[in-house]
């Protein structure tokens, strides 16, 4: 047997005994039947290649995450798989996209911390539609893949446009489903929290048929998480924030909205008093967090079928058939924050406010104003109040994923074979949100009077008819139940992704013999069609809720796409592996991607290898098509304060500008007042003209079979990506325009800018652009050890990633900022798996690591007294969760799991408001952080 034959053999062995984790519920006699088995595989297909190999490590690293795996985890959804693993962290979850409206109950994954849509995620070998409508991302929702199906997982670690096209920038995701399967199987789930809450059921059939000639396996499921309310945790039960004590320290405190429930009118109440502060009077106090979710809820139906059908000796039929329901229904958040100028603001077109004569508005409240300089001709401007009278606002998203795949193998010859195939995927998301109010409808309920009997009337006799009654927001209490039932504005949007690929490709054997064996080689062409479309409900595409406008999303691209891969083998001991893609893209023409690996083993035992590629990310629908959402986030106007003599170049170019030249000569400088501050409108969406990202990645290690029982390997790598596409931030905008030398500059920034006839800043617009450069360096290392231990098997596995740095580089102006050791991207992460299994019992004890991280590395958190970046609590400590699991065989075909997760019940670190990685309503990093305590989970396995 060769060298790199014997190390192959090793290879397969420690992945049998312990990367696949097939040992823990075996006998040994078992064993030996799967290390045969293994042994008499001639050629495989490694994620990462289309040329079957005949040993499992290629040039790039691959982790596989087994089946057994699963079980012990005692995992419902894939994401609970992957985001524990060290390589990979959430993307989207079940918290933080809580706060969110169409993305909530999304579960994603991202490897590297580079993003959900740079992370191929492929079942089978094969692409599976995104789950998010188009306005959100693309990324795959992994609720839509049932776990009950999955044999195995690998993650390639590397970059591969080359073999899969594009989105493979940071790894590919491979989930194999079971096939082959013969019997039926089925199993019932349970699960809580030690609070006796987040309840979660689970049961699934699969059942498989094996005949001479074919198999089929049909998967049938329901899942319900019943999720957590932000009140069911000390952690989010109030809003909190950071402030300083009396000796300038650091200190967590309650945080209470400024929009109560009574009104408010600058600094006083509706009633006259003055307004103490969100922190302050009782009277004053609203907590959101009463209203919000900790983890939504979730509930899951789903079908799987995967089909293996011969035609003839030497031609298969192959199908599969997904189907997904998942439902987020009962995500609520706090009642809407409204604002008069929701309904009056110049950016929506009002023209002033409710005025001071309004028979609405109490006297205090108008005495209080008359005081401070308005007169009886004004209008009030910005009532704020919390509608708790419309109740809380409701996000119930269905989301119906449907995928098929038909296709052939054909095996030509001994030497060459031939597949082609077709898949379809749509996800349909169908989403009915609550509690907003329609402002024109608020508008005419805001204009009232009194009728010849005294009582107070909506002016309008058209609108009366339409049911308008009088909508007094002037104290707590005051909208009657008809107020809130005229103006509430239930808003159903509607999302559409659909994916449609077909491929045919070919490999063989060519008949050129090199040193270590014949040369092979893979070559093919797949068409991708990728299409969206997403429409917000009809009052919020004419801007008449309280909620901003969004106009519809839609558009389609194609790839068609030629590739090449060969293997060649330079010695018995050293191979080279090229790969090529050429893809004509409809939107953004042609690109080339690469990849060049090298192994070698230079003694028995040791494997080298090494690996380069060049890879894209070309624009999705959203990324292209988005439709202009509008926007009120708060915006700097460089022109703000500048006087008559100048200053920056910006200060300059403001001076050209006629109207704020005026302004500057009658008052001595350009001074906003605070409804020109708080009414910058403006719209952000998607931008035909935004290129493909592209990078540059290398990795090089080894894999070392140390022992018989112990192998290892460690891997270096390091991804750069040029021209990373996100949404240019509006102040970004705009300070970019306003920075240009005098004689370039255009007071429209082409169309982005538009000023009022005062000069004052009435919108920005913005959209997705190439904005920063991102690289990330680091290493990864695995180890796996299986023995024979009183009268049992022990196995332990390994594995351990550090990020030497996480770099993002400005295209803009060149600053770079490195996350290495934020929250979202720690620098040390690991896992330690332990199994023990004798006789009928088997069990495991898995501990998932994450060293300290800090919260902001570049000073963007504050404290909510100064607004000063955060020191003390800027830092996270070290943490290691630790997750227990048994196993009992009842008999040979009922199966006992008892699972308990988070076993020491730690709980969660604080992330409040004004925290860079706190989402909202939260107050701590779900990404990282474990937020459901101690969890009791059991499971039991029939099969027949």
């Amino acid at each position: 047997m060769s060298t790199k034959s014997k190390l192959a053999k090793s290879i397969r062995l420690a992945l049998v005994f312990g990367a696949a984790s097939t040992t823990i519920l075996a006998s040994n006699a078992a064993f030996a039947e799967e290390a045969a088995d293994a042994e008499s595989v001639e050629r495989i297909q490694v994620t990462g290649s289309r040329i079957k190999r005949t040993d499992l490590e290629s040039p790039v690293p691959v982790t596989i995450i087994g089946r057994i795996d699963i079980a012990e985890m005692g995992a419902l959804n894939v994401a609970d798989i992957l985001n524990a693993s060290p390589v990979s962290i959430a993307g989207t979850d079940q918290s933080n996209s809580a706060f969110t409206t169409s993305a909530v109950g999304l579960n994603t994954t991202q490897l590297r911390g580079i993003g959900s849509a740079r992370t191929l995620i492929l079942v089978n070998g094969r692409r599976f539609v995104s789950g998010m409508s188009p306005n959100d991302g693309y990324a795959v929702d992994l609720n839509s893949i049932p776990a009950a199906m999955i044999e195995r997982i690998e993650i390639l670690k590397s970059a591969s446009s080359a073999i899969y096209g594009s989105d493979a920038i940071a790894g590919v995701v491979n989930i194999i489903t079971r096939s082959g399967y013969d019997g039926v199987e089925v199993n019932v789930t349970g699960g809580t929290s030690s609070e006796s809450d987040r309840n979660k059921q689970s049961f699934n059939v699969t059942s498989g048929n094996a005949w001479d000639t074919g198999s089929v396996v049909l998967a049938i499921g329901y899942d319900n998480d019943k999720g957590l309310k932000a009140l069911d945790r000390d952690i989010s039960s109030l809003d909190q924030a950071v402030t300083l004590d009396d000796a300038g320290n650091e200190v967590i405190t309650e945080l209470f909205s400024s929009f109560p429930p009574a009104g408010r009118v600058g600094g006083y109440n509706t009633d006259g008093t003055a307004f103490d502060g969100a922190q302050n009077a009782s009277s004053d106090r609203f907590n959101r967090a009463a209203f919000r979710q900790l983890i939504t809820p979730l509930e899951r139906k789903y079908a799987a079928v995967t089909i293996h059908q011969e035609i003839s000796d030497n031609v298969e039929y192959f199908a599969e058939f997904n189907y997904n329901n998942a439902k987020t229904n009962g995500s609520t958040t706090e009642p809407t924050p409204f604002r008069t100028n929701d309904v009056y603001q110049p950016a929506r077109g009002g023209t002033g406010g409710i005025s001071m004569s309004n028979p609405m508005v109490p006297q205090g409240l108008r005495d209080a104003l008359l005081a401070d300089g308005l007169t009886m001709d004004d209008n009030i401007p910005n009532v704020v109040r919390r509608m708790v009278e419309l109740g809380a606002r409701s996000t119930d998203v269905q989301r119906d994923t449907v995928r098929v795949v038909n296709g052939v193998d054909w095996q030509i010859n001994d030497d060459w074979a031939f597949n082609s195939y077709l898949t379809w995927g749509k996800t349909s998301q169908t989403q009915e949100n609550g509690g907003q109010v329609n402002t024109e409808r608020a508008e005419q309920a805001f204009d009232v009077g009194f009728n010849d009997n005294g009582i107070l009337e909506c002016n309008s006799e058209l609108a009366r008819i339409q049911g308008c009654v009088p909508l007094n927001i002037f104290g707590a209490g005051t909208i009657t139940q008809a107020a809130a039932d005229y103006v509430i504005a239930p808003a159903k949007s509607v999302g559409v992704v659909e994916q449609f690929v077909v491929s045919a490709s070919v490999t063989g054997e060519l008949p050129l013999e090199l040193s270590g064996g014949n040369v092979q080689v893979a070559f093919g062409y797949e068409h991708r069609l990728e299409q969206a479309s997403f429409a917000a409900g009809a009052f919020a595409q004419v801007g008449a809720t309280s909620s901003n406008s969004s106009r519809p999303t839609g558009g389609s691209f194609t790839s068609d796409d030629v590739y090449f891969e060969a293997l060649l083998p330079l010695l018995d001991n050293l191979e080279l592996d090229l790969a090529a893609r050429y893809a004509d893209h409809s939107i953004t023409d042609d690109d080339t991607t690469w990849n060049v690996g090298l192994q070698y083993t230079p003694i028995e035992g040791l494997m080298l290898r090494a690996s380069a590629a060049s890879a894209i990310r070309t624009p999705n629908v959203g990324d292209l098509f988005q439709g202009r959402g509008q926007t009120f986030a708060t915006l700097t106007d460089p022109c703000a304060g500048v006087t008559a003599a100048g200053g920056s170049i910006a200060q300059n170019n403001c001076l050209t500008i006629p109207a704020i030249a005026a302004r500057v000569a009658e008052h001595g400088s350009f001074e906003l007042t605070q409804s020109e501050l708080q009414g910058i409108g403006g719209t952000v969406g998607g931008n035909p003209a935004v290129e493909p990202e592209t990078s540059d990645s290398f990795s090089a290690g080894f894999v070392w079979q140390i022992m018989d029982g112990l192998s290892m390997t460690a891997d270096y790598y390091d991804i750069a990506i040029e021209g990373a596409i996100r949404t240019t931030l509006r102040n970004d905008v705009i300070s970019r325009c306003y920075d240009l030398a005098p004689g370039t500059f255009d007071p429209a920034c082409a169309g982005a800018v538009l000023r009022d006839l005062n000069g004052a800043l009435s919108e920005v617009h913005s959209g997705t652009s190439n904005e920063n450069d991102l690289d990330t360096v680091g290493f990864d290392v695995e180890l796996n050890y299986t023995t024979d231990f009183m009268g049992g098997a022990f196995g332990a596995d390994f594995i351990y990633n550090h990020v030497n740095e996480w770099l993002q580089t400005s295209i803009e102006d060149g600053s770079v900022i490195d996350f290495a050791g934020e929250a979202r991207f720690p620098d040390n992460t690991a896992n330690l798996n332990l199994r023990y299994s004798i006789n009928d019992m088997a069990f495991s004890w898995r501990m998932r690591y994450v060293g300290s991280t800090v919260d902001s590395v570049n000073e963007s958190n504050f404290n909510f007294t100064t607004g000063d970046p955060l020191v003390a609590f800027n830092e996270f400590d070290a943490e290691v969760y630790h997750d227990l699991s048994a196993t009992y065989f009842l008999t040979d075909n009922v199966t006992g799991t008892l699972t308990i997760r988070n076993a020491l019940d730690t709980e969660p670190q604080a992330a409040p408001q004004g925290f860079n990685s706190s989402s909202p309503g939260i107050n701590t990093v779900t990404e990282i952080f474990d937020v459901t305590g101690r969890y009791f989970q059991a499971s039991v396995t029939m099969k027949f």
